[in-house]
């Protein structure tokens, strides 16, 4: 009985948040906040250390419910600077307690640059047949994938 009354009160949290009810929180604020040293800019950080903080944020982002996915067409620099300078700035819900999970791409709007990359490299061969038979438009050809990372980010979804 705790646990559904915890699902409600989460679901109710939500609402108010979408609803401009209730606030947010920011997530970068709350990782600096906890103690994560996050630079503004990569430029001092070598390659490897740049890596090992995707690793450090991807892995405190899920212990709130929030999991990095299609990130495979970015390198870990352009991923960095996506995190720090958008992602990591816009309100959300944060959930420590495992009952919700937010799904955070670089690819999550609907612009037609965002279209074009997960055709490129994302979507499977009936989906962009699916989206050329919708909407006529010319495919991009399909790419391998330039980096090998979403699969080892922490899991995808609730547990």
């Amino acid at each position: 009985m705790e646990n559904e009354r915890d699902v409600i009160e989460e679901l109710e949290r939500l609402d108010r948040f979408f609803d401009g009810e209730e606030p947010g929180e920011i997530p970068i604020d709350v990782l600096r906040l906890e103690g994560m040293e996050i630079p503004d800019d990569d430029a001092a950080l070598s390659d490897e250390a740049v890596a090992a903080k995707l690793t450090e944020i991807a892995e405190a982002l899920a212990a709130y419910g929030m999991v990095l996915e299609q990130t495979d067409h970015l390198s870990d620099r352009e991923l960095y600077r996506w995190l720090v300078g958008e992602a990591l700035r816009e309100e959300t819900i944060l959930s420590a307690d495992g009952l919700s999970t937010w799904h955070v791409s670089p690819i999550g709007g609907c612009s037609e640059e965002d279209n074009e990359i997960y055709l490129r490299y994302y979507a499977e061969e009936e989906d962009r047949e699916r989206w050329h038979r919708e909407f006529g438009d010319p495919l991009p050809p399909k790419e391998k994938l330039p980096y090998d990372r979403d699969r080892f980010l922490p899991p995808q979804g609730l547990e």
